[in-house]
């Protein structure tokens, strides 16, 4: 494995790791504005939180494709990869 492939990869599983983490902060952060509206409390700040925390997400997601391109291969692995 040349080095270039082998900075790419470990630059992939940590970007792997960055995805697993702000889809699950994504997740807790959309039930706490589910659970801020049914109790009738004011959501306006915690719904900015979420879209930067999507965006975040979806750029990581973008940097996950990039790298994938780049090594001309598919990484489906659900569980951390350490990096």
């Amino acid at each position: 494995m040349s080095i270039g492939r082998e900075k790419i990869l470990k630059q992939l599983a940590r970007v792997m790791n960055q995805v697993a983490e702000s889809e699950e902060t994504v997740a807790r952060n959309r039930k706490a504005v589910a659970e801020l509206e049914r109790d009738g409390q004011d959501v306006s700040l915690a719904m900015k939180i979420l879209r930067c925390l999507e965006h975040v997400r979806s750029i990581n997601l973008a940097e996950q494709q990039r790298l994938e391109k780049i090594l001309g291969e598919k990484i489906d692995e659900p569980e951390k990869i350490e990096g």
